[in-house]
């Protein structure tokens, strides 16, 4: 009979032990689930860029218009190549009691317009279809870590750099997160593309 009164009195006792000692785990709990919190969101905001990287070069593989598209801020894409192809096309600025001359002002206005109603997802596939050359063999992990580099430019900006070939300037994809994912605003092309 001592026995049993041992044996109930032991798990009353640890009961009674664990309910004295919850109070101070459950408050220090909290900290702990929102410090991992935390980090799973600073982890998955860091990785997020890579990942919509990764996503696009698949749609580009793949020639997926619709994926492409989600991550194209088109305003902001159309308005980057214009600025980009008409300095290209007018070369240094001219002064400012300098009035540009009739050829100037005319190719402005057609590559202004010829980027407003060409631009799509399809010549976008276009155009890195021609970039990428054929028959390439997927490059390895030492390769892409020569020739890829990337960083974050603020809080909400992205901007990544692939050297495509060697001695050429390095194609840079700038990226803004906007509308809880990141999306492609700019786009800078070597020279010889």
């Amino acid at each position: 009979m001592r026995r049993l009164a041992r044996l109930q009195l032991l798990p009353a006792h640890g009961i009674a032990f664990a309910s004295r000692a919850m109070p101070q785990t459950i408050a220090a709990r909290p900290h702990h689930w929102f410090g991992a919190f935390f980090l799973a969101v600073v982890c998955a905001y860091a990785l997020s860029p890579f990942m919509a990287l990764w996503s696009i070069d698949g749609a580009l593989k793949s020639h997926d218009a619709n994926t492409l598209a989600t991550h194209i801020d088109w305003s902001a894409l159309t308005d980057s190549l214009k600025q980009q192809t008409i300095s290209a096309i007018n070369g240094p600025a001219p002064a400012a009691d300098d009035l540009p001359d009739f050829g100037s002002s005319f190719a402005t206005s057609a590559v202004s317009h010829a980027i407003d109603t060409r631009l799509t997802t399809d010549s976008l596939l276009t155009m890195a279809t021609q970039m990428m050359p054929a028959g390439q063999q997927p490059a390895s992990w030492r390769d892409l870590w020569s020739k890829f580099s990337a960083r974050f430019v603020g809080l909400t900006g992205f901007e990544a750099r692939l050297v495509s070939r060697p001695g050429q300037a390095p194609t840079t994809v700038h990226m803004k997160f906007e509308h809880w994912h990141w999306k492609v605003t700019r786009l800078e092309l070597p020279a010889g593309a």
